[in-house]
């Protein structure tokens, strides 16, 4: 796709538009795509770093759950769109080696208060640990937000599955919910992620169901949308008839207002092999 000068305008515009507002946020589920040094042309990152830095200017979401990003990728999309902090750690070691599921959140309008990084495992202290029947180290980082304006908190959670292991998908929801329950806290929680199981998976059948129970932000706003319209894996295809396995949750009270799967190229480059995932969600009043 070719954007002529006033398109170009727009976007710019759109990079610099304010949070949705203080009983709102605008939440993006992006994974990147890892670094394979099997790929070549538009795939590498180097070709794709600019346009995911665009996507998310464009979108300028609040929070950001990011999978399949190494430190060097982290630091790219930070250069490139200013404004956003970051918890997480590398899945590898704790610290920065292997694969993020990081968080960025917008720190002009956002405070992060305490946050963590735990491994889907037996062992979900320990880094590296994988003892589910997953061949991949797996994790989930999550932190507690409170908003510079209002003062409202917010909890959010982001993750990335097995894309092997049906045991490790079932538990790892299982622990996710387990950590959600035990956030301490009245405030609402999101969780974002690649869980690499469609929405008739007993994974996610595990979210919904609860307790709590969550609430699929997309389905809710776009139940009407045949399958063959609703992927979100393409392969660098471009075509939405892939499987739907990036997702947005909200704890009750969250109201989805609006959400999408973003289709953005440029020219037919895609930012990344998954299409993101974004919701604008209206929290519940503060008690």
């Amino acid at each position: 796709m070719k954007y002529p000068a006033l398109f170009l305008l727009c976007f710019i515009g759109l990079s610099l538009r304010p949070s949705p507002g203080q009983d709102s946020v605008r939440i993006l589920s992006f994974n990147l795509r890892y670094i394979n040094g099997e790929d070549t042309g538009a795939k590498m990152w180097t070709e794709r770093r600019d346009a995911v830095a665009d996507l998310i200017k464009q979108d300028a979401a609040d929070f950001i759950g990011v999978q399949e990003a190494f430190r060097l990728m982290l630091d790219d999309v930070k250069a490139r769109v200013p404004g956003y902090g970051e918890i997480g750690a590398g899945r590898e070691d704790g610290n920065q080696r292997g694969e993020y599921s990081a968080i960025l959140y917008r720190s002009g309008a956002w405070t992060a208060g305490t946050s963590g990084t735990f491994w889907l495992s037996d062992t979900p202290e320990v880094p590296g640990s994988a003892t589910w029947g997953n061949k991949v180290t797996r994790i989930c980082t999550w932190g507690k937000f409170r908003n510079k304006s209002s003062g409202r908190e917010l909890f959010v959670f982001n993750a990335h599955f097995d894309h092997e292991s049906q045991r490790c998908r079932e538990k790892g929801a299982a622990l996710v919910m387990q950590r959600i329950n035990a956030r301490g806290s009245g405030a609402p929680a999101i969780l974002t992620g690649d869980f690499n199981a469609t929405p008739d998976n007993p994974a996610i059948a595990a979210f919904r169901q609860g307790p709590p129970p969550l609430t699929d932000c997309w389905l809710l706003l776009n139940k009407e949308t045949p399958a063959a319209e609703s992927g979100t894996f393409h392969s660098f295809t471009g075509k939405p008839d892939g499987p739907r396995i990036d997702y947005i949750f909200a704890t009750g009270g969250v109201t989805p207002v609006e959400a999408a799967v973003l289709r953005n190229q440029t020219n037919g480059q895609f930012p990344s092999d998954h299409f993101p995932v974004r919701a604008t969600l209206r929290l519940p009043e503060a008690k």
